[in-house]
């Protein structure tokens, strides 16, 4: 049975004059694409590379950021955005979205990233927030991250080649 079309806002937030905010519309055929989807794809295929976000895993780069990211020119530019959907591998649903985004001036010492989690409820709307800096979720972000401050914070191994 066909559902009807409806838009979920999953999250929207602005800070220093940036705004990331992730919608999914869902229709006949299923869920449709995010506008992030429409982002660079880093991974060339499902990544089920295990890491701190285990699922499998699509990941979406912003036009500003994805000269950096293909290129491995870093640091990122003012503005990257960076958004990881983790999937359940039963039901191929996004059950969870990260997402980075770089704020000149909002942490100096782990390269102006900050950290955003959204998780799908059973209601099938996403909730979560904009970690402040010093916050437990921030600091959980940073501990990993930190293994990939070379490049600029960002882990791109399952970008390929």
């Amino acid at each position: 049975m066909a559902r009807p079309n409806r838009a979920l806002v999953l999250a929207s937030a602005t800070l220093v004059g940036l705004t990331l905010t992730l919608v999914v519309s869902q229709g006949m055929m299923g869920a449709e694409r995010p506008h992030y989807a429409d982002w660079t794809r880093l991974n060339p295929q499902k990544n089920f590379i295990r890491s701190a976000h285990p699922e499998a895993k699509d990941v979406y780069v912003n036009a500003a950021g994805a000269d950096a990211a293909l290129t491995r020119s870093f640091p990122f530019p003012a503005g990257s955005e960076l958004v990881k959907e983790s999937i359940d591998t039963d039901t191929l649903e996004v059950f969870v979205i990260t997402a980075m985004r770089k704020v000149p001036g909002f942490d100096p010492d782990n390269g102006d990233w900050e950290y955003g989690m959204f998780e799908r409820g059973d209601d099938g709307a996403f909730s979560g927030m904009w970690a402040d800096v010093g916050s437990e979720m921030h600091q959980m972000c940073v501990s990993c991250h930190t293994n990939a401050a070379a490049n600029d914070f960002v882990f791109l191994s399952y970008a390929g080649d």
